[in-house]
């Protein structure tokens, strides 16, 4: 079994890869599954820029698609991410936009 651990922000001097860093090594500590940690600024994935939403068709720019095999190569995932507003932060709601198929 396969879980990614998903940093869920993007900002500048976010906290959240260390905590998710702080999670990867508990979790690592299991011998039940195989865990691997994700970070969202590693995809680069802009606003919008898809030519069709992803419920309407196949993605055609290559960030989305290393971001939807990186993301169908898990059985699970743990999102580690702040709350913007009372809020997910933009950046993790347009990475799982990217995956609606």
């Amino acid at each position: 079994m396969r879980i990614g651990i998903i940093v869920g922000s993007t900002r500048p001097g976010r906290k959240g890869l260390a905590v998710a860093q702080w999670v990867y090594a508990l979790a690592s500590q299991r011998n039940s599954a195989e865990y691997e940690l994700v970070d969202l600024v590693d995809y680069g994935l802009p606003l919008l820029d898809e030519p069709v939403p992803p419920a309407m068709g196949p993605p055609t720019k290559d960030h989305t698609r290393r971001w939807a095999a990186k993301v169908a190569s898990f059985d699970g995932y743990v999102l580690v991410t702040p709350e913007y507003n009372h809020g997910p932060p933009a950046a993790l709601k347009n990475a799982l936009d990217y995956l609606y198929k």
